[in-house]
């Protein structure tokens, strides 16, 4: 009989009553956080078979899968098999998950990603940091940069945050992915994302050769067969049915209080003189010559400068002047330079852009739609340049708690947001993996091309824990 979402369901409950000795009872005595069916059904679904070679975890984000991973985690430890490596892609998520653990689970860790922790744990006894009787925390950078020690520990489960970023560890080029695939070695290989296919189902089939090698067909092979062929996605469902467990909201909203998103889009006209600079680029962008950009196809020279723009007048006046100073050094450019630097004097001509100047309304609206709902006055605003950001924050620092986030293992900004902060203005960076669900109140001050970004921002405040509606606005 085939196995539905209601037989996960019923097992989920069925693991909930069994007696002390039996699987993730000591778990549940070991955390303090309240854990959801759909969440042992996962953590079980990881654990059945003693011979498969690794899992992935794939809810949508915002439903728990590092709750889902510390199940896994504290199981394997409390019973015995404690050579347990996190990996996480980079220094911006280990805040986030140290507070996990100490918050709600109780299994030592190490924390390995950089030199100054390297030398704190190493020793004559035990040269090898990596060897220790704890979880290991690191990034992935530190750890393919250390692919000797880290490959020397025989590891019982390898788990990877934001595992997506390994999808293309079949690929020639890829050295990192592949290094961790060795680190990795024999171990469980348990892969965390929330977006197991970002591009097309070659990402999907990263990930299953991550694990295994073995278990699909070659590369070109899967890819003659199963590439834009909906009709053999039963097939291909059938294979990697197995290795991806995935719950969607819609799913666990029956058991779990999933809040509602409300979408709102704000409109904003520019001002004359952000349309003449915006004519100007577009009439470079689609001129047949363009020495500044030899090989660059239009469509992309057009992403990439009228995005900027799009962004800010500050975020494309940086690129024109970065233009002007490699056209200064090349012969014979005298006709385009003169054209870039009409462009850079048409955007020092813009003393505010309208999008700016509409945020403070934006923000408005948005606070007494949240306060109406019984929501904190919170938002959190994500751009695409560094340059808008530092245009933004002393407008808004004139009204509002402001704090800036650009990445890095610095979560201070993120931390006094959590607290009584009204604004977290942050790049991308903040969209990767931090939990923000003390704030319902999104706003997408620049549209990303990668439509899956937009959801990343979403659901840092869309999740579990969330106890309002989240607002998401885009200009």
């Amino acid at each position: 009989m085939e196995k539905t979402p209601f037989h996960d369901y019923h097992t989920a409950r069925a693991l909930e009553a069994l007696p002390c000795e039996d699987r993730f009872a000591p778990v549940y005595a070991s955390s303090n956080s309240k854990i959801y069916p759909f969440q042992i059904a996962a953590a079980d679904f990881a654990l059945r078979s003693l011979y498969q070679k690794g899992a992935i975890l794939c809810d949508e984000a915002g439903l728990g899968k590092s709750h889902e991973a510390m199940l896994i985690i504290t199981q394997k430890w409390l019973e015995g098999r404690r050579r347990i490596l996190l990996a996480i892609p980079n220094a911006d998520l280990l805040f986030q998950w140290m507070e996990l653990i100490d918050e709600f689970y109780s299994v030592p860790y190490v924390v390995l990603t950089d030199r100054a922790q390297w030398d704190a744990v190493v020793s004559e006894d035990e040269p090898n940091p990596f060897l220790q009787d704890a979880v290991v925390i690191t990034t992935y950078d530190f750890a393919a940069g250390h692919e000797d020690e880290a490959t020397a520990v025989p590891w019982d489960l390898a788990v990877f945050e934001e595992a997506n970023a390994l999808s293309a560890v079949y690929q020639e080029g890829n050295q990192q992915a592949k290094a961790l695939k060795r680190i990795a070695g024999g171990a469980f290989k348990l892969l965390l994302t929330g977006t197991p296919i970002e591009k097309n189902i070659m990402d999907l089939y990263g990930l299953i050769w991550f694990i295994d090698e073995a278990i699909l067909p070659d590369e070109q092979e899967f890819l003659a067969r199963y590439l834009r062929r909906p009709e053999r996605y039963p097939e291909l469902s059938e294979l990697v049915r197995p290795y991806c467990f995935r719950t969607l909201r819609v799913q666990a909203q029956s058991y779990a209080k999933v809040p509602r998103r409300v979408l709102l889009t704000y409109e904003y006209t520019p001002s004359p003189q952000e349309q003449a600079l915006y004519d100007l680029l577009y009439a470079y962008v689609n001129q047949p010559v363009k020495r500044a950009f030899p090989e660059m196809d239009p469509y992309d020279l057009a992403l990439r400068l009228l995005g900027l723009q799009g962004s800010s007048t500050a975020a494309v006046l940086q690129t024109i002047r970065g233009v002007i100073k490699r056209l200064e050094r090349m012969p014979n450019a005298a006709m385009e330079l003169a054209q870039w630097r009409e462009m850079e004097a048409a955007a020092l001509e813009v003393k505010r852009d309208a999008k700016a100047f509409e945020l403070l309304s934006a923000l408005k609206l948005g606070f007494a739609m949240i306060q109406k709902r019984g929501g904190a006055r919170k938002a959190v605003i994500f751009t695409e340049s560094v340059e808008t950001q530092s245009m933004l924050l002393p407008l808004l620092e004139g009204q509002y708690k402001t704090l800036l986030y650009r990445g890095g293992a610095d979560y201070s900004a993120i931390q006094a947001f959590k607290g009584d902060g009204k604004v977290l203005l942050t790049t991308d960076n903040g969209a990767r993996g931090f939990n923000l669900e003390e704030s319902a109140f999104v706003i997408h001050y620049d549209l990303p091309y990668n439509t899956l970004k937009l959801e990343q921002r979403i659901d840092r405040c869309h999740r579990l824990g969330q106890e309002n509606d989240v607002l998401s606005l885009a200009f």
